[in-house]
């Protein structure tokens, strides 16, 4: 039976490390953000947190090619939990087929709690989607404020033909650099917010 050598799969063992190290930044400020997110929204829990990714949605945020195998993705997420782990703890990593869940400790929840900064524009956001009474006319203005505080523009989009609602985000160089979908309806404001190749990679 032929073996391909670590070193042959990944063009030097360095390089490999090399790679690893420059794209884990991408997934921690992804797991940072959703984590942060979520305690905006329910407040802090000493406990772990399951995040859940696609692997498309993975080789994307750590830089790898999307012809990799599921043994190579498992390789560079080992990785990356060996690299975070002085921050968040443990990860525990599994995956059914393509989806692969990332537990993340209770420790490393509470270092984002403690340490990572409240968004400024989720906050605002949230402000408004909780609300009783509000309507997309103050989420659009909930944009429009943010967007001129950081001197750049958004974008809304009518996606509702997509099943996305109205679609928003800002331009280049705002410092959030999510697409929100907010939808409307007799209950009130409800949104749902992606990474942006996340959202692209929906519409197709």
């Amino acid at each position: 039976m032929k073996t391909t050598s670590r070193k042959q799969r990944f063009s030097g063992k360095n390089k490999k490390k090399d790679v690893i190290s420059m794209n884990a930044e991408a997934l921690k400020k992804h797991i940072f953000d959703t984590v942060k997110e979520w305690q905006l929204k329910i407040g802090f829990l000493d406990e772990d947190m399951k995040l859940y990714y696609p692997a498309q949605s993975l080789k994307s945020l750590l830089g790898l090619s999307e012809g990799i195998s599921a043994e190579e993705l498992e390789e560079a997420l080992t990785a990356f939990s060996r690299e975070v782990r002085p921050l968040l703890g443990e990860l525990k990593i599994s995956h059914n087929g393509e989806r692969y869940c990332l537990d993340i400790p209770s420790k490393g929840c509470a270092y984002i709690a403690n340490e990572v900064p409240e968004p400024a524009f989720l906050k605002k956001l949230l402000a408004v989607i909780t609300a009783p009474g509000k309507t997309l006319d103050d989420v659009r203005q909930c944009f429009a404020d943010h967007a001129a505080g950081q001197q750049v523009g958004f974008v809304e989009k009518d996606g509702a033909h997509d099943g996305m609602g109205h679609v928003f985000y800002f331009g280049e160089g705002a410092d959030d650099c999510y697409v929100y979908c907010v939808e409307e309806n007799e209950f009130g404001l409800t949104y749902h917010r992606f990474g942006k190749e996340d959202y692209e990679h929906d519409l197709i």
